[in-house]
């Protein structure tokens, strides 16, 4: 007879491509994981993997069984989610956020899933872009909010919102009110993030769509750390405006409207089709409510450096 644990194992290390990350996913040891994937061949009379190679390459038996192996947990995730939800059963949920998304409205979604799931308990992980995908297509997080872009076939999305981003350079490096080009912008050094940033991918294919190859500087993964730099005189970053009006409307930084204008991103709520999809729709759902990328009410006021 073949059990749910069985069906796991094989499903995760198909999914995940090796063994042993999906008994790390499933938090046993690999041997305990290997054993389960042995038992499935058995009972299947026929191999699920390609015996060459060190990924786990499926079979056309094994790839039939996938399929089914989808459905049935999807339908399980389903029955655990009533479960749940009628004998309030404890449970961890993963979620990545980038920190944008932390520094708005997390912390009301947050206030509203501890109101709709009190025995549910959040373990956040703010990250880039590139990094929160990769966590969710490997399990490592349940859920995660970051920019469409970034959605891949094998994940669910909600959309939630638009953000519209600005450029800021150091006070009067430009003329006030001035439309700069980009080749204009690029005389000064252009502060980004990480390769993993969604912003510093747009930004780049700003630059590169006007022919333009401008000096980076790494700066920081921080939006207020590339505020911060910018304050100094290192050079121009792209933020989004609403975060730093205080610092604009004190003249400690400067807006610079460009030719073209700086990009906007959307964000989506994002979880694998088939793991938990029950649970990552509800929250998803909630997400969507909660979801305002403008200023926080009572938000408090970033003071300047000493």
């Amino acid at each position: 007879m073949i059990t749910i644990k069985q069906v796991e194992a094989f499903y995760w290390a198909a999914k995940l491509g090796t063994v042993q990350r999906a008994a790390t996913k499933l938090h046993v040891t690999q041997s305990a994981a290997t054993k389960r994937l042995q038992e499935l061949e058995r009972i299947s009379a026929a191999p699920l993997f390609e015996s060459s190679g060190r990924k786990a390459a499926l079979t056309p038996k094994g790839q039939e069984l996938l399929e089914l192996c989808e459905s049935f947990l999807a339908a399980t995730a389903r029955l655990e989610e009533i479960k749940a939800s009628a004998k309030n059963v404890a449970r961890v949920l993963h979620i990545g956020i980038t920190e944008l998304v932390a520094l708005t409205w997390f912390p009301s979604l947050v206030r509203r899933l501890n109101s709709v799931y009190p025995h549910v308990t959040l373990q956040p992980d703010v990250d880039l872009s590139a990094s929160l995908r990769d966590k969710v297509l490997d399990g490592r997080l349940d859920f995660a909010v970051l920019p469409e872009a970034y959605a891949t076939p094998a994940m669910a999305t909600v959309k939630l919102q638009s953000v519209k981003f600005s450029w800021i350079c150091p006070v009067g490096a430009f003329d006030t009110g001035k439309v700069v080009s980009l080749q204009d912008l690029a005389s000064l050094p252009l502060i980004e993030q990480d390769a993993g940033s969604g912003l510093t991918a747009l930004c780049e294919t700003l630059y590169a769509q006007a022919g333009i190859e401008p000096h980076r500087v790494s700066g920081s993964n921080s939006l207020v750390a590339l505020a911060g730099l910018v304050e100094a005189g290192v050079g121009v970053s792209c933020v989004p405006l609403h975060l730093f009006d205080q610092e604009i409307s004190q003249k400690r930084l400067q807006l610079v409207h460009t030719d073209p204008p700086a990009p906007s991103i959307t964000y989506v709520a994002s979880f694998l089709k088939q793991h938990q999809a029950a649970l990552g729709y509800a929250v998803a759902d909630i997400a969507r409510q909660c979801c305002d990328f403008g200023p926080r009410h009572g938000q408090p006021r970033r003071r300047r450096p000493a």
